[in-house]
């Protein structure tokens, strides 16, 4: 094609048709800009949907990242509304003064029990090292930041407050004022004892520092409830439209 290109050129050059030629030559000009422009545009074609397809490929393990800790944060709900019930029960044992039976000893054992709540977030951190405008959802990308910089760092966050309760005043009290018996959970297979009978009942109902230690794990536990409540809600509605992106991207 160039070969024919030049020929013209110097078949014009040499009948001295100088006009034709100055035509010719900016005609030429404008083809091979035209081209330029044409190869600039496929190429921006392809890295465009070289892009969406990874950023389809990174929307999807995101969701599947969220759907496993989705799973998480159901099992961190379900640890946590039943230690909360449990404190409403103890605490309804004192103000009835009701004897130590089976239901109070299991009541004790699940106040000292809890979920590890762990987060799936390979995707996330990919998504952080390359950039989060990666994502082209405006909308989406601010959901998913604060999904996992407030949604799941608060669950973390209130865990960390409830081991502290546990550990450094809960399981000494307990460890002081208790004794072990064989454990009424029948869901635990790791220990055949626990600490859940106390030593001495009636004094336990008069022990307003341990039932001010109750009420401070119960409103904790409650606000727990509610951000996983909150987290819960909001994480399946962002599953959802992270599907929706990614079928729009497909398209």
């Amino acid at each position: 094609m160039i070969k024919f290109f030049r020929k013209i050129r110097y078949d014009l050059m040499e009948k001295n048709k100088t006009g034709k030629y100055l035509k010719y030559a900016i005609g030429e000009i404008i083809l091979v800009v035209v081209g330029i422009l044409i190869a600039l545009q496929i190429n921006n074609w392809n890295e465009g949907r070289k892009a969406i397809t990874q950023e389809i490929k990174i929307l999807k393990e995101l969701k599947s990242d969220l759907k496993s800790t989705q799973k998480e944060v159901v099992e961190t709900y379900i640890f946590t509304n039943n230690r909360q019930r449990s404190t409403v029960l103890i605490l309804d044992y004192f103000e009835k003064a009701s004897p130590v039976d089976d239901s109070l000893k299991k009541a004790f054992e699940e106040i000292n029990m809890d979920g590890l709540f762990n987060i799936a977030n390979t995707a996330y951190k990919f998504i952080e090292n390359q950039g989060i405008n990666i994502l082209s959802n405006d909308s989406l990308r601010i959901r998913i930041t604060q999904m996992y910089e407030r949604q799941f760092k608060n669950i973390q966050n209130r865990e960390t407050k409830n081991w502290v309760i546990i550990n450094e005043e809960l399981l000494p009290y307990m460890n002081e004022h208790f004794i072990s018996s064989p454990t009424i959970d029948r869901n635990i297979s790791f220990s055949v004892n626990a600490i859940n009978t106390p030593k001495n009942i009636n004094s336990l109902r008069k022990d307003f520092g341990f039932k001010n230690m109750i009420l401070r794990l119960q409103n904790l536990l409650l606000v727990r409830l509610n951000w996983q409540k909150e987290a819960l809600s909001e994480l399946e509605e962002l599953i959802k439209d992270i599907q929706v992106e990614i079928d729009r991207l497909s398209n």
